[in-house]
């Protein structure tokens, strides 16, 4: 077998998960080349805020916070798995595999931080949020988190201030390279190679219109991201609808079918990590950051096709867009396939410039905008006819407009009690601190002096009112090859296939469907990364 280029460690990819799992690799002395798909390098996380979960980190342990592991990984199996959380069980009512990839997460999750900054390859900051505390946690109030703050951690900037997903990518990259890492862009992986003992020795790549192969002495590792822009994986994986996600758009499930080729166990294939999406923008431009993570403003609300609330607008994205996979039994449809966020003119001036709020007077087409309730329902049902053949010809309930008018003037008694009777909004340190921050104009007074609970305030009783047509969207997928807990990639009968890792959005992820907090994407993706740079440059050298 004639291979064009010959290392020890072969990584898929250049997010942060490849990143972490490369430079652990290239610091424990194996040779390392990485290849990326796409003509750029990062990935996914380049377009992230860049946050990074990480129970009982340094930081923390610094500020005297003591983040105990039982307590920790109870949250995380509780969030991930309530159908099987059990607090007296064995492994907590988990199966074993699944056990230990939390439990591994969390004993070294912050193992991992420290070796990135000890090395220099990591200059890490603890994010304190708007109201001047530590950041809490997506589900703070469960009664298993215990209110503990301060896991999520982000890259630190020249400034000293928060590094978003370009910052991280920056580091990292600077590492590698400056170490002796080889990274080549615009190499798409299409095949895992293994010898006749079944061992994994390379990789099939296809540069440019020449297709080489790629000889890994020890082991090949993958972080190459979900599926999110494969329509046909989403069509055949996903549990309902969804319109788009903010992934790399190189991201197609290249490693699910690699994988799958040679006989790996699939798992969490219809898992996601997901936010609401808005349907006009992602159909113009399916290769966007359409996104909408936080649901800014006090007078704003969403509702359904029947002009009803649904949730706490003031959750966490990935939970909110939980609620769109909602079935209908007699009309079989999904009833909240798409919904519309609604706000009014002072929600529109102070936030403006937020996403998805334009800065006042700047053209945007996904805004439906009328003077009264009424008119805003008839524009809103002319909108949906136009997007119809997008839809699967989605229309608003008969009862739409007469509930929407309820609905708002139930919402603004809330409003002016400070309880929302419904969905608890704002009862939560999360709804206070993550999703309701100041207005973007500088010096407007908020909140308003009389505010019972400035998550909410009621819509103004005069137009113009606002409409934003919103669907399931994704961050990324986060189904693929099940791993354990040394980011081995398993085969259907639950054997290691040798010489084969995976970390990130392209596994089976240790978290199923939860968000733990700001960062569980990277906080994993990074952890299982370094484990399977660690464990990778261990491997001894594989015959031909």
């Amino acid at each position: 077998m004639d291979f064009s280029q010959e290392t020890d460690i072969l990584v898929v990819g250049s997010g942060a998960a490849a990143f972490s799992a490369a430079i652990t690799a290239r610091q424990q002395g194996a040779e390392v080349i990485m290849l990326e798909k796409a003509a750029f390098i990062g990935g996914t996380t380049m377009r992230s805020g860049g946050g990074f979960w990480i129970p009982n980190n340094r930081f923390q342990r610094e500020r005297g916070i003591v983040d105990a592991k039982e307590d920790a990984v109870r949250y995380m199996v509780r969030y991930s798995f309530p159908h099987l959380y059990s607090r007296d069980a064995p492994r907590l009512g988990l199966p074993e595999n699944e056990f230990q990839l939390i439990d591994t997460f969390y004993d070294r999750a912050g193992e991992m931080v420290d070796f990135l900054i000890s090395i220099g390859a990591l200059d890490a900051i603890q994010e304190i949020n708007w109201t001047g505390q530590l950041q809490v946690d997506y589900m703070d109030h469960l009664p298993e988190n215990k209110g503990i703050r301060g896991r999520t951690l982000y890259s630190r900037n020249r400034e000293g201030k928060l590094g978003y997903g370009g910052e991280l990518v920056r580091q990292l990259r600077a590492w590698a390279l400056d170490n002796g890492a080889e990274l080549l862009t615009n190499h798409q992986v299409t095949e895992i190679v293994r010898n006749k003992a079944g061992e994994v020795i390379g990789l099939e790549v296809l540069a440019g219109e020449e297709v080489k192969k790629f000889r890994a002495r020890r082991a090949v590792i993958f972080g190459s991201g979900g599926y999110t822009h494969n329509p046909e994986m989403m069509l055949r994986f996903q549990r309902g609808p969804h319109f788009g996600g903010c992934a790399a758009p190189t991201n197609t499930g290249d490693f699910m079918r690699m994988s799958g080729a040679i006989g790996a166990q699939l798992g969490n294939t219809a898992g996601a990590f997901r936010a609401e999406i808005i349907v006009e923008q992602v159909l113009a431009d399916p290769n966007g950051v359409h996104n909408v993570f936080y649901i800014p403003g006090d007078s704003v609300l969403e509702v359904n096709r029947c002009g009803r609330r649904i949730m706490d607008e003031k959750r966490n994205y990935t939970d909110r867009a939980m609620t769109h996979f909602i079935w209908d039994p007699q009309r079989a449809e999904w009833t909240n396939m798409l919904v519309f966020m609604i706000y009014d003119q002072r929600t529109a001036n102070l936030w403006q410039g937020f996403p998805p709020y334009p800065v006042q007077g700047q053209a945007a087409d996904h805004i439906i905008s009328a003077l009264s309730w009424g008119e805003l329902a008839d524009a809103i049902a002319a909108r949906l006819q136009a997007l119809a053949p997008h839809t699967g010809g989605f229309s608003l309930a008969p009862e739409f407009a007469a509930n929407l008018a309820d609905t708002v003037q139930r919402f603004n008694q809330f409003a002016a009690t400070g309880r929302d009777l419904d969905f608890q909004r704002g009862e939560f340190a999360y709804d206070r601190e993550w999703t309701t921050f100041p207005p973007t104009i500088p010096g407007a007074e908020w909140p308003p002096p009389d505010s019972a609970n400035y998550t909410m305030y009621p819509l103004s009783a005069a137009g113009p009112y606002y409409a934003i047509i919103l669907g399931a969207g994704t961050l990324d997928t986060n189904g693929g090859p099940v791993i354990n807990h040394r980011a081995q990639v398993l085969d259907v009968n639950g054997t290691i296939i040798a010489g084969l890792y995976g970390a990130g959005n392209c596994i089976a992820a240790p978290t199923a469907n939860a968000y733990w907090g700001g960062g569980s994407t990277l906080g994993p993706a990074m952890t299982y990364g370094y484990i399977a740079g660690l464990n990778a440059a261990a491997e001894p050298s594989k015959e031909v």
